[in-house]
């Protein structure tokens, strides 16, 4: 039985054919503190057990299933889901990810007036390896013009979301960085609890829904979308971080000349062991 003082938080969960870890993403939504949770998956037109999971997890919890009869995109089905959603406030979640139990119940407490989002620290897996990413206690849009330092996903209000028109489906990858920097520039900073509260598997491509033939596209095109927003050190900044992600060589010269002291730790640490 849910309070109905608590403010109705919507997560939301694109899939497609991730059967094998969605189930675990979904039972972490459901073994949150908070009570007063609607979940809304968006099915984008999965081929193997998602279907007959869906089905199931409707049948025993507070689950909306909706289901594109063909594949639209992570960025579509998580605009569909946004608008079918009742909540105040939208958390998303990665269908190979999980939440910790007091995720939601955190992030609420930490959203104040004066700021756009709320996000924590994350447990990053790598096959064996594992590391903690901790981040800023204000990600401001300065911070996001350098790159994405927020992650995959946040907890917001939704009418900051239907304002700024939700994420652009015309980008093929970067969806997520690109909404970051348009909440950051609209209502202020993203802020982080200092808390492990998110395990974000990386041992594969993160967004099986996007084509991975654009992803590098993608990340162009938001640099072009904001560069207009951007001094000269995020300009350097950004295309050294591009040259890095289409795999041609920077020596040490290139990163002195292009990285921000505050980032050449980052990316001393990058070059040697990365």
């Amino acid at each position: 039985m849910t309070d109905s003082n608590q403010p109705l938080v919507s997560a939301i969960i694109p899939t497609k054919d991730r059967c094998e870890y969605l189930e675990k993403a979904l039972n972490s939504v459901f073994e949150q503190t908070w009570e007063n949770i609607e979940v809304i998956v968006v099915d984008d037109a999965s081929e193997d057990d998602t279907p007959a999971l869906l089905s199931k997890m409707a049948k025993e919890h507070r689950v909306t299933v909706l289901r594109n009869r063909t594949s639209k995109g992570a960025a579509a089905s998580r605009n569909l889901a946004i608008k079918a959603s009742k909540g105040e406030y939208i958390a998303g979640l990665d269908d190979d990810d999980f939440w910790r139990p007091e995720r939601i119940k955190k992030l609420l407490k930490d959203f104040t007036e004066g700021i756009s989002a709320v996000c924590s620290h994350d447990r990053m897996v790598f096959g064996e390896r594992e590391i903690v990413w901790k981040k800023k206690q204000l990600i401001t849009l300065d911070d996001l013009l350098y790159y994405n330092q927020v992650g995959n996903q946040v907890l917001t209000r939704k009418k900051y979301l239907t304002e700024v028109r939700g994420y652009d489906e015309e980008l093929p990858s970067a969806q997520d960085y690109d909404l970051w920097i348009r909440l950051a520039k609209s209502f202020g900073p993203v802020k982080t609890v200092p808390a492990v509260l998110q395990v974000v598997h990386m041992e594969e491509s993160r967004d099986r829904i996007s084509n991975s033939e654009n992803q590098l596209k993608g990340y162009y095109q938001c640099f072009e979308k904001h560069k207009s927003l951007m001094s000269e050190s995020h300009i350097k900044y950004q295309k050294y971080r591009l040259r890095m992600v289409e795999g041609e060589p920077v020596s040490w010269f290139d990163m002195l000349r292009s990285v921000p002291p505050k980032y050449y730790l980052k990316e001393i640490i990058r070059k040697l062991f990365l």
